[in-house]
């Protein structure tokens, strides 16, 4: 069934209260030089091409994670080199390089794995990393596993023995033969390895010394499943106390992904409880994973899980090759548990926990009636959703993803019948994927993860999972909820956008790392000191995520204490300032854009049709701001037509507020009447009356697109005689979206100066991590500015971290 055949009937959208509009977060669209595909908190390679993660290693207090890379990749893979990375939380990667080469004189590594041998049972030295390694030895593909070791820490490996094999191909004529994994077994003392021959099954293998290996046993490949490779072998507690092993492959046939089997080991034959697969994800795109050990889970109760976001149907349709000149990218960091049920146990995932630690922003949305379409006015390319849908009777509920501006493509995620469905509408290939669901359920869980080029399903707290890549270009940033058939409540909508982890994380030229004191800064009160802090300060939360030995700490004295800190005059010579920022977030009072209270539209404002020469209208509307509103009934009635444009203005705050009220006449169909934001002639948000007097508040979140020049239009083609007319008030900027006039002057922000003005601003977001922020002032080259650091507030949360600020060329974090 291909659902989207299915939606094209749907109903026709939905009039709703409109809902606090959410800014664009497409990555970096507006620069050119940027890598329009990078993943903003998922792992991917540098460049060219990766493709099988291998089992990360723990030493010396950080994972090591190697992978497979093609330095020399040009649309198709051939041979592959070992790459190296380190990682303490999952999430932040820092490249290592080359581990083991590509060799084409003795063979090309392919997958295998590493163990720590803390006992030197090699006799490399204790603590060596000793790997088995498949290698392609040339046109026959005729693989065999090798041992290579390492004793510099991971940083580079060496074959024991480049004549003798540890594990010979069991042949003849076995095409394929690879994919070692190793594990130590405690109760028989032993090492253990896996080894698949692709089209039939696993072989079991053991040794005492990682270097001899003898043949134990085989696990052929159950009914359905065509061929395995990538297996997996571990022990973990279950949620009813008992240790468990677990058989797991990367397969194809009925599914392509991660299957897995819970059963009995008994130093020799593993013998499952059932030899009916169990999937740990249905989508498309879930591949070659591998698990390994949580060091943080002494009773093994939680195990890490890493897979490769492709497969080999598709491995060579990536949009980030052709534009950026990288493909491979991994699903995020899992932690699983075991849980029991019934005879045997099933595996759940969930995101890694440390991802929260590195959230930036979060909108609580609450509950969503939809009976029909609802757009959220959200538009990002990496987020995360969360909600629990619920409903009496419905055909199909979901969430589109990633919708385009004109509606034609997007990445849906929904409930039909008996299954979850992810509907990934790729240029490149039609694409579906199915989890089976109760059909009588009347209520799902959904964690969804939308990265640039990724989109990750957990359902019902990890019972299942599908994930899929994406091709969607960057400028399908929509989101839109839709029911068919009935009505939904998507409860408790919370949208989470997390820091730019990768990539683009270094480069340009430092300004100020505080490093050594304030050097020509000026302070004012005492809240800064007389030098920078060297990081947490007497009763504050630890404060992480700073760089070096120095940073601006404003929580001298507590939260009681004001002040500033202000840079020397410098020219904008670069189209980015970026800076780690933290502490809390208490921005810089609303100002009013347009009030409307003049003679005419206001200064820099022009008009067309009827509204030309013409001025606010004095008006008594509820939840009028002052004496007059901007009313398109002005000179002709319903009748008049037209258009009101704003000067233009560049985007510094986080939020565009203003009150409306007339017509129901959405943009863009013939006849709208409407407020709409501009920039280089697209609509990036639009907004209409609600066919009554009352002024509602609107509020479109604009943080992303800060920076930006932009205008307004008050636009009103319609000629109805039902409210064929709009009504507009009070139009403010600030960074809340509930703005009025009068707020509290007690910022705690950063700010960037201009002739005086501030031309720039963002605060903490109340947490004591510090996260980039990236200001484009490309519009600013060449005129002098300052950057003032401000805290000027005495209430919780008043203070403002602040380090690393450096001008670039690209946005960092």
């Amino acid at each position: 069934m291909k659902l989207r055949a299915l939606a094209a009937g749907a109903a026709t959208l939905i009039t709703a209260p409109v809902l606090t509009g959410i800014g664009v977060t497409a990555a970096h669209a507006d620069n050119p030089d940027a890598e329009q595909y990078r993943p903003q908190y998922h792992f991917s390679v540098p460049d060219h091409w990766k493709n099988d993660p291998i089992r990360p290693v723990y030493l010396d207090g950080e994972y090591n994670y190697y992978y497979l890379y093609d330095v020399d990749y040009n649309g198709v893979s051939t041979q592959t080199a070992w790459r190296h990375a380190t990682t303490t939380d999952q999430i932040v990667y820092h490249d290592e390089g080359i581990a083991i080469p590509e060799d084409t004189t003795f063979g090309s590594p392919m997958a295998g794995s590493i163990v720590v041998d803390t006992d030197n049972t090699a006799g490399f030295g204790a603590g060596a990393l000793v790997a088995l390694v498949s290698v392609d030895e040339g046109p026959t593909n005729a693989t065999d596993q090798w041992v290579y070791y390492s004793t510099d820490g991971g940083d580079t490996f060496v074959p024991y023995s480049t004549t003798t094999p540890a594990i010979a191909n069991p042949g003849p004529g076995l095409h394929e033969f690879r994919d070692p994994k190793i594990e130590w077994d405690e109760a028989n003392d032993q090492w253990v390895a896996l080894v698949a021959e692709p089209l039939s099954g696993i072989g079991f293998y053991a040794s005492s010394d990682l270097k001899n290996w003898t043949f134990e046993s085989f696990f052929p490949a159950p009914s359905g499943i065509t061929f395995t490779e990538c297996p997996d072998f571990f022990q973990m507690r279950a949620d009813d106390g008992t240790l468990q092993w677990v058989v797991g492959a990367s397969t194809g046939g009925d599914m392509h992904t991660f299957a897995y089997w819970p059963g009995e080991w008994d130093g020799s034959t593993f013998t499952p409880d059932t030899t009916v697969p169990k999937w740990l994800d249905y989508g498309d795109d879930f591949y070659a994973a591998v698990t390994y050990p949580d060091e943080a889970s002494a009773d093994r109760s939680t195990r890490f899980l890493k897979g490769w976001v492709n497969y080999w149907s598709h491995p060579n349709t990536a949009s980030s090759w052709t534009v950026d000149g990288f493909t491979g990218t991994d699903a995020i960091t899992r932690e699983l548990r075991l849980k029991a049920t019934g005879d045997t146990y099933r595996l759940v995932s969930n995101p890694v926990a440390a991802l929260d630690d590195y959230a930036t922003r979060t909108w609580e949305l609450g509950d969503i009636a939809v009976d029909g379409e609802r757009d959220l006015g959200y538009h990002g390319t990496s987020y995360r959703l969360d909600t629990t849908v619920s409903w009496a009777d419905l055909d199909n509920v979901a969430i589109k993803l990633r919708r385009s501006p004109d509606g034609t493509r997007d990445f849906t995620v929904g409930k039909f019948d008996d299954f979850i469905y992810v509907d990934a509408n790729d240029p490149t290939m039609y694409r579906e994927s199915h989890a089976p669901f109760d059909p009588q359920a009347t209520t799902v869980q959904l964690s969804i993860l939308v990265d640039t080029t990724t989109v990750e399903v957990f359902v019902n707290g990890g019972e299942q999972a599908l994930t899929m890549k994406s091709n969607l270009d960057p400028t399908d940033t929509g989101l839109q909820l839709f029911t068919q058939g009935g009505a939904a409540t998507f409860g408790d909508v919370t949208i989470t956008e997390f820091a730019n982890v990768n990539g683009q994380a270094e480069g340009g030229t430092v300004f100020q790392d505080f490093d050594s004191g304030y050097d020509g800064w000026t302070t004012t009160g005492s809240a800064f000191g007389s030098a920078p802090a060297t990081g947490t300060l007497p009763a504050q939360q630890p404060v992480t995520g700073w760089r070096g030995t120095g940073l601006v700490n404003s929580y001298l004295g507590g939260d009681a204490s004001t002040g500033t800190v202000t840079s020397p005059t410098f020219t904008v010579s670069s189209p980015y300032v970026s800076f780690l920022v933290g502490g809390g977030d208490h921005p810089t009072p609303s100002e009013v854009f347009a009030d409307f209270e003049g003679n005419d539209w206001g200064p820099g404002w022009t008009a067309t049709g009827s509204f030309a020469g013409r001025g606010p209208t004095a008006s008594s509307l509820t939840n009028q701001a002052g004496a007059k509103v901007a009313d398109t009934f002005v000179n002709g009635g319903d009748a008049a037509t037209g258009t009101i444009t704003s000067p233009e203005f560049t985007i510094t705050r986080d939020y565009l507020t203003f009150r409306i009220a007339g017509g129901d006449f959405p943009w863009p169909a013939v006849g709208n009447a409407s407020v709409r934001l501009v920039i280089d002639g697209q609509v990036y948000f639009s907004a209409t009356g609600d066919g009554t007097p009352t002024l509602r508040d609107v509020a479109w979140d604009v943080h992303s697109l800060r920076g930006k020049t932009a205008h307004l239009e008050i636009v009103d083609e319609s000629t109805s005689t039902a409210f064929g007319h709009i009504m507009v008030d009070q139009v403010m900027w600030g960074n809340t979206p509930d703005a009025v006039v009068g707020e509290a002057d007690t910022p705690t922000a950063v700010n960037l100066k201009v002739g005086g003005a501030t031309v720039r601003t963002v605060t903490g977001t109340d947490a004591e991590r510090l996260h980039w922020e990236s200001w484009d002032v490309a519009d600013f080259i060449g005129q002098t500015a300052q950057i003032e650091v401000v805290d000027q507030s005495t209430a919780g949360w008043g203070h403002v971290n602040v380090d690393e600020i450096t001008f670039s060329d690209r946005p960092l974090g």
